[in-house]
């Protein structure tokens, strides 16, 4: 790809490349069933069109990731708006949000990448600021790791996720994928896809995945235009156990199977419904072309008290994890 972009990779074919623009995950390539490499995240071929991208295609998103119900949110007392990017909502810290910065790179090694930015409200209106590292890291047992850092100076907020989005075999869409998500609830949304505050029993659903089905199933009809844009809270053992996967997400066409563990308490799922672009090689991405699989804190947690506590304050380090794991199905 060219000059910018860093790739870093194993012994055994895993390949991640990055991008300082959006600390973004602009390529990832992992051989299929036959041993041919396949590039398994939507992306661009140029450095200039990741730059005008406004899909997050691959990004660092925050301060806030998701979406900040009507824009709004009350915070140590004080109130604050900010500008609409999503209907009446503030959606991945809005226009000036992390996806749409150029990152420092402050480290680069073989198997691994750190990229590192400071924001504050001037920039994006979200209370306090912060200093934010990333780090990305590929190892030999086929696994890319992301690690989220911060400190801060000023109380604010941080709610960060990465925004790949995801297609095992380079179909026209993943309805045909399989997904299997270790989670009991999700986020009620209302017909914006903001989340209403309620949290809900998968058991019934659509929403439920423990046991593993097609995408497709998702929807009430083969042709339907999947509208999946949910959090589904991940299922917590007491006493903890660590897991085997929080998600496992797989083609049978190809052979791959991606799984997911993660630190952060929710995964939301988009299944990239309003997608419209064309990206690598002039591919038209269109609706439900990957599912985007965005480990994070709930979507506007700043607005409702029974959400995670996103809130980053002067002495406390933000310490989040997301390791995807690539293998193949029997």
């Amino acid at each position: 790809m060219a000059s910018g972009f860093i790739e870093i990779t194993n012994k055994q074919g895993l390949s991640a490349t990055l991008l300082p623009f959006g600390a973004t995950l602009a390529k990832l390539t992992f051989p299929d069933k036959e041993g041919k490499n396949q590039d398994l995240v939507l992306g661009f071929n140029t450095i200039d069109e990741f730059e005008s991208d406004t899909q997050s295609l691959g990004k660092t998103v925050g301060r806030v990731a998701n979406r900040i119900k009507n824009s709004q949110l009350k915070f140590d007392g004080k109130e604050y708006k900010m500008t609409p990017n999503n209907g009446p909502h503030y959606l991945h810290g809005g226009p000036h949000g992390l996806g749409y910065r150029k990152w420092e790179l402050v480290r680069h090694a073989p198997q691994s990448v750190s990229f590192s930015v400071k924001a504050n409200e001037q920039e994006d209106g979200l209370p306090g600021d912060a200093k934010i590292d990333v780090t990305y890291t590929v190892n030999d047992r086929n696994q890319l790791i992301i690690e989220h850092h911060a400190t801060c100076e000023i109380p604010g907020l941080l709610a960060l996720t990465n925004h790949a989005y995801w297609n095992l075999d380079g179909s026209e869409d993943v309805k045909e994928h399989f997904l299997e998500v270790d989670s009991e609830e999700y986020v009620e949304v209302d017909e914006t896809f903001c989340p209403t505050g309620a949290i809900r029993c998968v058991k019934g659903t659509r929403f439920d995945f423990r046991n593993g089905k097609q995408l497709k199933a998702f929807g009430e009809s083969e042709n339907e235009i999947l509208d999946l844009d949910n959090d589904l809270v991940i299922a917590r053992k007491d006493p903890p156990i660590t897991p085997t996967s929080n998600l496992r997400f797989w083609s049978q066409k190809s052979g791959i199977e991606l799984s997911i563990t993660t630190s952060y308490p929710v995964i939301h799922l988009y299944a990239s419904k309003f997608l419209d672009c064309s990206g690598k090689n002039g591919e038209h991405y269109g609706a439900n072309k990957a599912l985007a699989i965005e480990p994070q804190f709930h979507s506007a947690a700043p607005n409702f008290e029974n959400f995670s506590d996103v809130s980053l304050r002067p002495g406390q380090d933000y310490c989040q994890e997301i390791v995807y794991t690539f293998s193949h199905v029997n």
